[in-house]
Order: structure tokens, then C-alpha cells, then sequence
């Protein structure tokens, strides 16, 4: 197997269907590539969506742009089926420090929108390279998805 650079992360917010309260939304990623020289490299990634206290399995992908990184995730919700999770951040617009934490989510279903969320990464920015990345073998990445 590939050696190549882990991503572990935790974002969380808040999330809005039409028609519903927000409620917690949070979500662990560990997106993983074997180009690690390419910075923009689109990272594939699985995880766990959190809504309120149900974790439900998630998968999507991470890719690093020069004017902010770009998710997207789909995940099965109780209620409304298969949703897709999509946004990125972009760098100065709330201030340097909360764009580069914060990103807000459109979310939708079968390409109709139907809601939004904003999560934001909370642990300490600092500790992100020694907390947050890892080199590994690619039959690695994905073992333990526990949050």
C-alpha cells in the first residue's frame, strides 16, 4: 500500500432544514491522500455526521484551494433521505480568524436545496499540524472512524 497524508478533523455548528429549529450538527472527517506534494489534490474522506446525539455514517470529499478549502458530504438523514452537505471557506471575509475556522453548508436533496448549516473548527489552530495530520499507509486511513 501508498504511504500518504492522513487529514483527521472535527467541525461543528449548527444545521437548519426548511421548515425545522436548528439543532447541533458536527462532523469527523479523515480525508487522505497519496499526493502530498499536491496541495489542491482533491482528498476523499469518511467519517461520522452528528445530528444532535445520532451519529450517522458520512463520506464526501476535502479539496485545499488557495482561497479556502471546499467540502462536500453526503450522509442518509432519518427524515429527509440522502443529503449532501457543500461549502467552503473563504479567507478574510469575517475577519482572518473566523474564516479560517468557519464554513457555512448549503444542503440539499436530488439537487434541491433545503437547508443550511455553518460548523467551525474549535479546537486550537496551532495544535492543527500535530493534531490533525499524520502520515500513513493507505490500508490505514480509514480503519478506526470513531469520533
Amino acid at each position: 500500500m501508498s504511504l500518504g497524508l492522513l487529514l483527521k478533523e472535527r467541525m461543528s455548528g449548527w444545521l437548519q432544514l426548511d421548515g425545522e429549529a436548528k439543532q447541533d450538527f458536527a462532523f469527523d472527517i479523515r480525508a487522505f491522500t497519496t499526493q502530498m506534494l499536491s496541495l489542491t489534490a482533491p482528498r476523499y474522506f469518511q467519517g461520522t455526521v452528528t445530528l444532535g446525539d445520532l451519529p450517522l455514517p458520512c463520506e464526501g470529499e476535502l479539496t485545499i484551494q488557495l482561497s479556502g478549502p471546499h467540502y462536500w458530504l453526503t450522509f442518509d438523514h432519518p427524515k429527509w433521505g440522502r443529503v449532501r452537505a457543500e461549502g467552503k471557506k473563504h479567507y478574510g471575509r469575517n475577519g482572518l480568524i473566523a474564516s479560517l475556522i468557519t464554513c457555512p453548508l448549503t444542503l440539499s436533496r436530488d439537487r434541491q436545496t433545503i437547508g443550511t448549516a455553518e460548523v467551525a473548527y474549535r479546537d486550537s489552530m496551532v495544535a492543527f499540524p500535530f493534531k490533525a495530520l499524520r502520515l500513513v499507509s493507505e490500508d490505514r486511513a480509514y480503519g478506526d472512524l470513531t469520533p
